[in-house]
């Protein structure tokens, strides 16, 4: 029973279905209105698949492989080594050509009657010989005197040579150096003026002086080596138109040993004979000195200890042979890359001689004795600095105690000459100061300024020495052929020995202070080309009525113009 209702109910749902679909079907063979939408351009895009979740591919597993042998057997062939035969390369070299003149001539004129003629000539290829020669000659036919410039004349002549020969590791060489120097001792009273009608002849004394150096000596050339050495053999001579004759014949040596880059070791040693005659003396003085000095460098840090031991005679009477002995230190301290402070404590004695004194002063005359300059005690420090790429700075001060310094006075029996007085202990006190600034490779300036302090113990004050001077220096070259260079030198706070005496307990000299010396000298050089070049030259171009010796006025407004050529 249940059956047959469970099928009459399923027949019922059936037939019932097709009544609904048969009323939504529209009747066969009618029209209805349809749109169609055709898209050539469409994209299907199907969404990205992580592919972190997809499977690791299976890979294949290799097949276990067994070992491998494989025999090795020597094998030897019976080849002869190879022969190789070396043969010079054969190339042409040609020697550079370079602009090198050996020869050098510079011919000039100027006021005050005053011919210059200078040359030189030296050896210019690279071989065992090298020599050079020098020749100089300038004069001035008129002086300083208006009233009788003629005879306040001067000249300066000079004749030197040089020639070397070089071994595998030194040098020998040798040299000559010959000068005459013409003066006229016209410093009397300039403001004498000569009567009419009065011939007074020679009023001014001509001197003439020869100087003469032949040095002999060996060097080596290796500057850097463990070993270093020089000596020389000098024989020198001087004579003026007086009575004044000196002849010297000395030994100069040197030798070094320099273990590492930071230690080096010196032994210098000097002996000098000289035999002095004027019309006070005549009479041999001996100079010897030994000195040994260690340098040693330790990081940024450099010291120097020396011993300095010097035994000489002078023309004092009780003057002995004796050995004095100095002890020398210095030391110097790199701060940074632009900054290094120094100092130092020395001693020495300064060999002088009559002509080491004519070079300094030309008009002394006759002296009454002859001493050198002892030098017990010396402090100095001072600082190098750069303060920029272009400005270098220097500065220093020191302080010296020394016995028998010299200074040039006025003679009273003649003032138109000097002679010597000393100092028995004196103390110098000296600041010093210089910069160099170089703007550019065409301009470049340096100054100098120093101070002086003289503490004298006999004499009344430092006759003639300046207590300040002043110098500075131009060099410039705007153009590719044009030079000039200008110097300015300036002298300042000198006081000379007058006639006068001064009514004081005990009796003093009057003081004549000097004016300050102020020279400005200016050099101009044009090259033509390679060969000729024009030059002039002028001195004491401010005109300033400058006395470095007193009685002595220095020439006016001095210029000297010419050519120079090279062969």
């Amino acid at each position: 029973m249940r059956r047959i209702y469970i099928l009459f109910l399923v027949s019922v749902v059936f037939f019932g279905s097709l009544n609904f679909s048969a009323a939504q079907t529209a009747a066969r063979g009618g029209l209805q209105d349809q749109v169609f939408v055709i898209q050539k351009d469409r994209e299907i895009r199907l969404p990205k698949q992580i592919r972190s979740f997809e499977k690791m591919p299976v890979l294949p597993q290799p097949k276990a492989l067994g070992s491998l042998t494989f025999p090795i057997m020597p094998f030897f062939l019976p080849v002869p080594a190879s022969e190789i035969l070396t043969e010079p390369a054969k190339k042409e070299w040609k020697a550079p050509k370079l602009d090198l003149f050996p020869g050098w001539v510079r011919v000039g004129y100027g006021n005050f009657l005053s011919p210059l003629v200078e040359g030189r000539y030296l050896s210019t290829q690279s071989s065992e010989w090298q020599y050079a020669t020098k020749f100089h000659h300038q004069s001035f036919g008129k002086g300083p005197v208006r009233w009788m410039d003629e005879e306040s004349k001067e000249s300066h002549t000079q004749l030197a040579g040089d020639v070397s020969y070089f071994l595998d590791e030194s040098e020998l060489y040798a040299s000559l150096d010959l000068k005459r120097d013409a003066y006229t001792f016209y410093g009397r009273d300039l403001g004498f003026v000569i009567p009419p009608n009065v011939d007074f002849g020679s009023y001014f004394a001509s001197n003439k002086q020869l100087h003469g150096d032949l040095k002999l000596g060996i060097r080596d050339l290796d500057k850097v080596g463990r070993i270093g050495y020089a000596g020389e053999i000098v024989l020198g001579g001087f004579r003026d138109s007086y009575a004044v004759r000196e002849q010297e014949l000395g030994f100069e040596g040197k030798g070094e040993f320099r273990p590492s880059k930071e230690m080096k070791a010196s032994l210098g040693v000097s002996y000098f004979t000289t035999a002095t005659e004027d019309l006070r003396y005549d009479l041999n003085r001996n100079y010897f000195s030994i000195r040994p000095e260690g340098q040693y460098e330790y990081g940024d840090f450099h010291f120097t200890a020396a011993v300095v031991l010097v035994s000489d005679n002078d023309s004092v009477a009780e003057s002995k042979p004796a050995i004095r002995i100095f002890p020398v230190l210095k030391s110097t301290y790199q701060v940074s890359r632009n900054l290094k402070v120094n100092a130092a404590i020395s001693g020495d004695v300064q060999r002088n001689t009559y002509r080491s004194f004519v070079q300094e002063n030309p008009f002394l005359g006759p002296s009454d004795q002859l001493l050198n300059t002892v030098t017990s005690f010396v402090f100095a420090a001072g600082v190098e600095g750069l303060a920029t790429d272009k400005l270098v700075y220097r500065a220093g001060m020191a302080v010296r105690r020394q016995s028998n310094l010299h200074f040039f006075v006025n003679s009273f029996a003649d003032t138109s000459r000097f002679e010597l007085v000393y100092d028995q202990q004196a103390t110098v006190l000296q600041f010093n100061s210089d910069v160099e600034f170089s703007v550019s490779e065409k301009y470049k300036v340096t100054a100098q300024l120093d101070f002086f302090h003289y503490n004298l113990s006999t004499l009344q004050t430092a006759w003639h020495r300046p207590t300040w001077t002043a110098g500075m220096n131009h060099r410039f070259a705007p153009f590719k052929n044009f030079t000039l260079q200008a110097n300015l030198q300036v002298l300042g706070g000198m006081k000379a020995r007058g006639l006068g005496q001064i009514d004081t307990l005990p009796t003093q000299a009057e003081v004549v202070k000097l004016p300050v010396v102020v020279d400005l000298q200016v050099n101009l050089e044009y090259r033509i080309n390679s060969r000729l070049a024009v030059f002039a030259n002028g001195a004491n171009l401010l005109n300033r009525n400058n006395m470095r010796w007193m009685n002595y006025p220095v020439r006016g407004i001095q210029g000297v113009g010419g050519l120079s050529f090279k062969f």
